[in-house]
This record gives C-alpha cells, structure tokens and sequence, in this order.
C-alpha cells in the first residue's frame, strides 16, 4: 500500500473514510510520512465532529479513544525525526556535542517506533473500520450514498471563531503561541468542509502560514529544551537559542499579519513586548 501522507481531501468521500485510510496506511507504513498523514486526518475528522455532533456509542467513544493514544504516539515519533532533520542543518557547532545528541535522537526515534508499532498490534485495530464507518452511514430509512457534501456557511462559522479566539487568548507569548497555531490547524479544517471557494481558499492560506511558522518555531524551541536537557551549556544549545528565537520573532509577525487582513485591528492588544523564545528552556 502506498503512503497516503499527501493525498488531498478531495480523493475521499469523508472525513471518516480518509481517518480510515490512514490507519489502514498507518499500520503498513509505520514511518513519519505515514504518521503526518494519520495525525491529520484524525484532526480532520475532529473538525467534522464539532460540526455534526455526531451520537457516539461505547465502542465508538472507545475507538477514538484508542486513536487519540495512537496520534500521541506517531507524534513522539515525527518530532525525533524533524529534530534530527534540524540538528543536521546545524553548522560552528562542536562535532562532539552534535553527535551526543544525535545519538540520543536516534535511541529516542527507535523506541518511539517500537512503541508505535506495539499500539499498531492492539486488537482494537481489526474493527475499528466497522465501528467508525457506522458513522458514516446515512440513516437507513434512505437511499443516499454515503458521499461528502461541501457544508454551507463554513466560512464565516471558521472566522467568527477566530475572532472569538483572538480576543480570547490574550497577548502573544511563548506559553500561548503553541496553542495560537492548533487554532489555526482546526479552523482550517473546518473551513475545508465547505469545499473549495475563493474565500474559503484565502482563509485557509492564511491560516496554513501562520501554522507553519509557528510549526518551525515550536520545532527549535523543542529540540532546544532536548540539547538542554541531553548536552547543558553547549555550543548547539547556543546555536539553538539563536534559532528560537529567531523562529519567535518570525511567528509574532505572523499572527500580526493574519490578523490584520482578518479582522482588522486587534481588540484588546498591547504593544508587542520583546519577544521570548521559549518556555523550560533558556531559549529567550
């Protein structure tokens, strides 16, 4: 079975049915290709269920149970992996120091793929396609397809909860900035499901940008509290601190950015503070 990791939404007829896929690519492919794919389509399909509400019964609840544990799991395995991509890209470090801490990702990646494949082997796997497909079932009194129909008024539902976020969520810092782009993954997900429209298509690249800045920012900021952790005062974790906080500043303008093309001046904030670049770590 090929890796699914950059199929499109539109090659599914459901939020459900692309879910089931990835697990079904997940279990053959246990890679972090496949696992972006599955952790995507779980949020995904979380985005569909905030809008449906669907009635879910003990085994379902269980099921998605079980893959919440599962996108833990595939989440610890890609971040080993995007750390040991960056930590490559590093130069003017100490070798030493960089191949301590290589080494310490590789043992990390390998027990966090024992791990995942472990999970993989969970009976729960073998009907969980049965238990989740019921929900994507019409009801029987018709005769429907069970087919994915662009939902009205998406948009305007997603920026109203944006608005709603931003004046809710306070100033920008390192301790909110994380979640700042888990709203914007949902939001772009939900925006998904009223298909494809110009509108639709501008919020959605707005959102994709700020998620991926702060992506890079969350990656340094991570691996930098690692090199920490693993190394102390170090070359790399001098480098690391360079980095974030560079990453920092970058997202910070960002969220400045999208939100004045979305909603115009934002209510309630302060002038910028000088930025800090991370949380445990002494990346600011």
């Amino acid at each position: 079975m090929p890796i699914l990791s950059k199929a499109s939404t539109d090659e599914f007829d459901s939020p459900i049915e692309r879910l089931l896929a990835s697990v079904a690519n997940l279990s053959q492919q246990p890679t972090s290709k496949g696992a972006h794919f599955y952790r995507t389509s779980l949020r995904r399909f979380e985005a569909w269920c905030e809008v449906f509400h669907p009635p879910l019964d003990s085994r379902q609840k269980e099921a998605l149970k079980f893959l919440d544990k599962l996108r833990r799991s595939t989440g610890k395995l890609r971040d080993a992996e995007v750390h040991s991509d960056l930590l490559g890209q590093l130069t003017q470090v100490v070798a030493s120091e960089k191949k301590k801490l290589e080494k310490e990702l590789r043992s990390r990646s390998s027990a966090y793929e024992k791990k995942l494949k472990a999970l993989l082997r969970k009976p729960i796997l073998t009907g969980i396609w049965r238990t989740l497909r019921a929900l994507d079932e019409p009801p029987p009194e018709t005769n429907e397809i069970a087919t994915f129909h662009p939902i009205g008024g998406m948009n305007t539902l997603a920026l109203d909860q944006y608005r709603a976020f931003v004046q809710r969520h306070g100033i920008i810092s390192a301790e909110n900035l994380h979640q700042y782009r888990l709203e914007c993954k949902r939001l772009r997900y939900t925006t998904e499901l009223g298909g494809k429209t110009p509108e639709g298509e501008a919020l959605i690249e707005i959102w994709k940008k700020v998620q991926d800045v702060i992506g890079e920012w969350h990656d340094h900021l991570t691996l930098c509290e690692l090199a920490e952790e693993v190394l102390g005062e170090s070359s790399v974790l001098t480098i690391l601190r360079q980095l974030t906080s560079k990453k920092y500043a970058e997202s910070r303008r960002a969220v400045a950015a999208a939100e004045r093309k979305l909603i115009g001046q934002p209510l309630g904030r302060k002038r910028p503070q000088r930025a800090s670049a991370g949380r445990k770590s002494r990346a600011a």
